[in-house]
């Protein structure tokens, strides 16, 4: 390992080159792959301070590693001015400790000793133990799958807050709500976003008739209290600035 990224090194980079541009969290699956399957392909991401250097730390990744399957660097910069070098890797049991020697490697250059990761979505932070890159990411195709279906699942439970309930689950787009007293309540999952896109074209499809009156209160009764309409496609939930179509079961 050593002699491979020194000689990468001698190539352009020196030790420390890139130190105090890369910033000490990297993310995990926080991006789509573009070279396969999000279950077969994960997806490391490093914040770059200006691009030059960030396609320096692209290049080194490419070039040093053989379980790298591609790298690239962000087309344009985020609101601070920094880019996103991305790095994709197989999904294997071996996954943990591909991550390890690229941060090995990516030390000489940054300095950094005590690397932390946050994995796909969440704010949490976990110190870049071997440990914790086992327990955190998914390093096979079906241990990827549950954890996206838990994460999805508890993004649901987050939107439905204002729902009482014992439990929900997923089971192909179908939402089924626990509720107390051995309460089931099954709805369909037909769209979902922010609120201005999932309402876009609904205007003329508001459906105004008794029935579809009752049908609301029902909801809002036993639901929860959300501003909820009755369309063509469904009922519309809405939730803040997230919105999501749904159809009884």
């Amino acid at each position: 390992m050593d002699n491979q990224q020194n000689k990468v090194l001698k190539e352009g980079l020196r030790p420390q080159d890139l130190k105090e541009m890369v910033w000490d969290t990297f993310e995990v699956d926080t991006f789509k792959s573009k070279m396969g399957e999000d279950p077969d392909v994960a997806v490391m991401s490093f914040c770059v301070k200006d691009r030059a250097p960030a396609k320096d730390l692209m290049e080194f990744i490419e070039k040093g590693y053989d379980s790298v399957l591609d790298a690239d660097v962000s087309a344009g910069e985020n609101e601070y001015g920094e880019y996103t070098v991305f790095v994709e890797l197989s999904r294997t049991p071996q996954l943990a400790e591909d991550i390890k020697e690229i941060l090995y490697g990516v030390k000489k250059l940054t300095d950094i000793a005590d690397w932390k990761f946050k994995y796909h979505k969440q704010e949490k932070t976990y110190e870049a133990t071997e440990e914790n890159l086992r327990e955190h990411i998914p390093s096979t195709p079906r241990l990827y799958e549950n954890m996206m279906k838990q994460v999805r699942v508890e993004g649901l439970k987050t939107f439905f807050n204002k729902t009482l309930m014992d439990d929900l689950t997923l089971e192909d787009g179908v939402l089924t709500f626990y509720k107390p007293f051995d309460i089931k309540v099954q709805l369909e999952i037909v769209r979902e976003g922010d609120t201005a896109t999932v309402l876009e074209g609904s205007e003329n499809s508001v459906v105004y008739d008794d029935e579809s009156a009752a049908e609301v209160f029902w909801l809002t009764k036993v639901m929860g209290d959300y501003d909820i309409i009755k369309t063509n496609e469904g009922f519309v939930f809405n939730n803040g600035k997230q919105s999501m179509i749904l159809k009884r079961k």
